[in-house]
């Protein structure tokens, strides 16, 4: 059996307002708020969220960030290459591959993986 992780203060804060939690953004403000009260955390995970906002996520069919949509989500892809473990851009994937995707996450499903097979 697995202990549960107690949530910090700023993690509390931010639970009770965001829609979805775990999520990237939900973890950017909670890292904004423990930075403000003096109590950052530097990590792995810490490294992973600036590369993924560093990669600028938007939304393939309306160009808006990901997670500011108000409709539901939408199939993001990111727009910057930064590093070896960013996954493929939009334009690094077959306009095919792109529709079968956003349709997929239109009916609620999970989009197919793009890495490439080897």
């Amino acid at each position: 059996m697995t202990a549960k992780k107690k949530l910090d203060e700023c993690a509390k804060k931010v639970k009770a307002r965001v829609k979805v939690w775990p999520s990237a953004r939900a973890s950017q403000q909670v890292a904004k708020c423990r930075k403000a009260k003096g109590k950052p955390r530097k990590g792995k995970k810490g490294s992973d969220l600036k590369r993924w906002d560093k990669e600028e996520w938007k939304n393939t069919k309306t160009g808006e960030s990901c997670g500011n949509s108000k409709k539901g989500k939408g199939y993001c892809r990111p727009t910057k290459k930064v590093s070896s473990k960013t996954p493929k851009t939009k334009s690094e994937m077959k306009p095919s591959q792109v529709k079968v995707n956003q349709k997929r996450k239109s009916q609620g499903k999970r989009a197919k993986s793009t890495k490439s097979k080897s």
